[in-house]
């Protein structure tokens, strides 16, 4: 009789599956993500953002003018002056050519597009860290629960076996194994302790916070392995873009640069009088100054087209090796969850054979214990099919917007 009450209560308490705590919603996921934009590292590139396209509207401005006074002395040339020179006060101007302005400012333009494609990228990448670290919160939850659950199983094991030793039908040694199992159980939930602080710094680092959310299944985008709806392609692309600006501006510089210089004072004869001045450069040594620096530019333009093909090799791979993970955690769910049913079924069936004395009651233990290992897999595998399908989303472009 003693036994039996031992079993109702050990399969009352173990038969059922955790039930965890609902966990309190300190707010939902768009106020967190929200707050993920103000990390330091996402508003360092929207400050990128600014300053490129500050310097764009910088580089279509004009050089300072030069304020100047003159002073010509010709008594030196000849012994008739009057003791005076001409006297001049004016300015001088350089006009560097509008469409090497014009080039440097589009290069800047582009240059604040890109950084705006990696504060997307770092903001996307945060985003799917953010949503692993909840999915590892809610798996350290229930992994915590499982062993709680296996320590009750094993104590309840333990009382049996001290039993079965003094009416000898256990030996001695299964006393203290069982205790030695409760121990690991307690290692166990040291370690998901420590898990779970790591996660929570993690999470106050990236949020301020360490929220209770519970997570909305995560879908995987829908990608036809097009690379150029990915982050990484698209950013390698801007490179391409920012390079052709580079040739602009060496293809600009060719033509000639202008300067206007204007003075008026009064000359030496006592009269008023003025000078104006229209300048240009010309190329004169282009094949030693100019032309090297194009085809430098136009060798970094080569350079970033083929960085783009690999990255859109590199791409293919990385999100290809990703869906056959997802795919197959999520065969190896299905076959958890399958496995479990078959394990209560198997502790049911051992049950009603131990009521009508046919088993053993170590027999229903053991099945129990194995059904706890089982759901401790399915949800270390679930949680990691989040983060999976998260770090897929994240190369996607507008995914994680």
């Amino acid at each position: 009789m003693f036994k039996y009450l031992i079993l109702v209560l050990a399969l009352n308490g173990a038969a059922l599956p955790a039930q965890a705590e609902e966990p309190q919603e300190i707010g939902t996921l768009t106020r967190l993500e929200e707050k993920l934009r103000q990390h330091p590292e996402i508003t360092a590139y929207a400050s990128r953002v600014e300053a490129s396209g500050s310097y764009a509207k910088g580089e279509m401005g004009l050089p300072d003018p030069m304020l100047f006074i003159e002073q010509e002395d010709y008594r030196f040339r000849s012994d008739m002056g009057r003791g005076g020179g001409d006297k001049m006060i004016g300015f001088r101007q350089e006009i560097p050519r509008y469409s090497l302005r014009e080039a440097r400012a589009d290069r800047l333009r582009v240059e604040s597009h890109k950084n705006r494609l990696l504060q997307d990228y770092a903001f996307a990448a945060m985003k799917a860290k953010m949503i692993a670290s909840f999915a590892n919160l809610q798996k350290v939850k229930e992994l915590r629960a499982i062993a709680l659950e296996q320590e009750k199983l094993l104590k309840t094991q333990r009382q049996s076996l001290k039993g079965s030793v003094a009416a000898n039908r256990a030996g001695l040694s299964t006393v203290p194994m069982t205790d030695a199992e409760i121990q690991e159980i307690d290692i166990m939930l040291s370690e998901l302790e420590e898990e779970r602080h790591g996660i929570e710094a993690m999470l106050i680092n990236m949020l301020g916070e360490a929220p209770d959310v519970t997570l909305p299944p995560v879908e995987i985008a829908a990608w036809n392995r097009d690379p150029a709806k990915t982050y990484p392609v698209i950013i390698a692309a801007s490179d391409i873009d920012m390079a052709k600006k580079d040739v602009d501006i060496r293809e600009a510089e060719y033509g000639p640069n202008f300067e206007i210089r204007a003075s008026g004072g009064r000359m030496n004869d006592g009269a008023d009088g003025g000078s104006i001045m229209l300048g240009l450069s010309i190329p004169l040594w282009a094949s030693e100054n100019q032309k090297p620096k194009l085809q430098g530019a136009k060798a970094s333009l080569s350079a970033a087209e083929f960085d783009r093909d690999a990255v859109k090799r590199q791409i293919i791979e990385k999100l290809d090796h990703l869906k056959a993970q997802i795919d197959t955690s999520v065969r190896k769910i299905e076959l958890f969850e399958k496995k479990e049913s078959l394990l209560k079924a198997a502790a049911n069936a051992a049950s009603r054979e131990y009521e009508a004395g046919k088993a053993d009651f170590a027999m229903i233990l053991k099945t129990r214990r194995e059904a706890f290992s089982v759901r401790a897999q399915a949800a270390t595998e679930r949680a990691k099919h989040t983060a999976l399908v998260a770090d897929f989303n994240r190369y996607i472009i507008g995914e994680s917007q």
